[in-house]
Order: C-alpha cells, then sequence, then structure tokens
C-alpha cells in the first residue's frame, strides 16, 4: 500500500515538473516563429490601416470647383472677340443720320468699339446682316496720315475665303464685307449708320447715269420759202 502511494506521487511530480519544462520551451518557440514572420512580412506586420473618420451625411464634403479652370471664352488663348456693333431700327438710325437716297438699307447699326484697340488674331463679330453672323480674323491694323484706321481681315466658309476691309476715322466708318450670300458695304457718320447691299448701290447709280447720246429738236423756220 505504502508503495503503491509512493508511486502515485512520483508519478504526479514527475508531470509537474514536465509542464513547468515544456512551458517556457513553448513560449520561446513561439516568440521565435514571430519574430521570423516578422523578419520575412515586415510591411504586414508593422501596416496599419488609418482610421476613416465618421461623417453625417448632411455634413458630406462637396467637390469644390476651381475656377481658374473654368473657361470664359471659347476663344483660343491670345485672342480676343470683339463686337463691333449693336443693331438699331431704321426709323430709330433715321432721327440721327439720314440713309443714302434711293437706297433702302438692310439693317441700321451703332458703332460700339474702335479698331484701333484691336490686334492681329483678334476676332472682330459682325452680326445680323440679313439673318447671318460673320466672324471674322484681323490679320492687320494700320494708322493712316490723316488718323484714320485702315483694318482687313477675313473669314473662311467651306474652305473659300472672304476678305473685308474696315476704314475708320473719328466722324465716320465704311466697311466693305465679302460673304458667301454676296457684297455688302456698312456706312456710318457719328457713329451710326446702315447696311446695304452693294448690288442695290449699283442699280441705283446705273439708274441715276446720264445717256450718252443727246438728241437736239430741229429748229422751225421763221418763215417759210
Amino acid at each position: 500500500m505504502n508503495k503503491i502511494i509512493l508511486l502515485s506521487i512520483s508519478l504526479v511530480l514527475f508531470v509537474a515538473l514536465v509542464f513547468l519544462y515544456m512551458k517556457p520551451m513553448e513560449e520561446k518557440h513561439t516568440n521565435v516563429a514571430s519574430k521570423r514572420k516578422a523578419e520575412h512580412f515586415p510591411e504586414k506586420m508593422q501596416k496599419k490601416e488609418p482610421l476613416m473618420p465618421k461623417m453625417s451625411p448632411n455634413k458630406a464634403s462637396k467637390p469644390t470647383k476651381n475656377k481658374e479652370n473654368i473657361p470664359t471664352d471659347k476663344q483660343e488663348e491670345g485672342q480676343t472677340q470683339t463686337i463691333l456693333y449693336e443693331t438699331l431700327s431704321i426709323e430709330e438710325a433715321k432721327l440721327i443720320t439720314p440713309p443714302r437716297k434711293n437706297i433702302a438699307p438692310i439693317a441700321a447699326i451703332r458703332i460700339t468699339q474702335k479698331m484701333s484697340q484691336l490686334q492681329s488674331n483678334d476676332t472682330l463679330a459682325l452680326s445680323d446682316i440679313e439673318g447671318e453672323d460673320y466672324t471674322l480674323t484681323i490679320h492687320s491694323t494700320h494708322q493712316n496720315n490723316d488718323g484714320s484706321t485702315s483694318t482687313t481681315a477675313s473669314y473662311e466658309d467651306e474652305g473659300i475665303t472672304y476678305t473685308t476691309t474696315i476704314t475708320q476715322s473719328a466722324k465716320s466708318n465704311y466697311i466693305t464685307l465679302s460673304t458667301a450670300n454676296g457684297l455688302y458695304e456698312i456706312e456710318t457718320r457719328a457713329g451710326t449708320g446702315y447696311i446695304y447691299r452693294t448690288d442695290s448701290i449699283r442699280k441705283a447709280l446705273q439708274s441715276r447715269t446720264p445717256n450718252d447720246v443727246i438728241i437736239l429738236p430741229i429748229p422751225k423756220n421763221a418763215s417759210s420759202e
């Protein structure tokens, strides 16, 4: 009986010693494995995902517009588009300056822009000429000795270039406009004037041309023989 009790006590002590011995060995093995894993995968062991701040639906951020990137004009960089005139009614223009005699204008205008302020490659808008708008590109601007300004411009339509000349002085403006719909002449005095079709001007001038042949009346004899 005593032998059995001694064997039981010895067995318990043996198991306790083995358990105490194996526990530090297991912890050491675990630490070594973790160290090796960290050496092989340093980014995964050290990287931490940032915490995203919670935002209420009413305070969600809205995308902001960059005002510097908002286009303010359809023209290319280095170009300026200018509107040469504003349209008037013919009755209103007649109160300021009369149109040409015997020639019916198609529109009345008031000049709002000085040509001397324009440069090469600027664009010039001539609007509402028999329902059409024309955007001209300035080629050259020349200051004349009398103080007037002469400007040459053009536009393209279906591969054809149409040229316009503009002469502007302190008191008057004269424009010859070549378009796909025909020729036009624009004349103003004191900033107000009219748009004419060139063929109407030519017809009016031709109707006033005197005949080349003059027929003299036959004088009557004072007394018969």
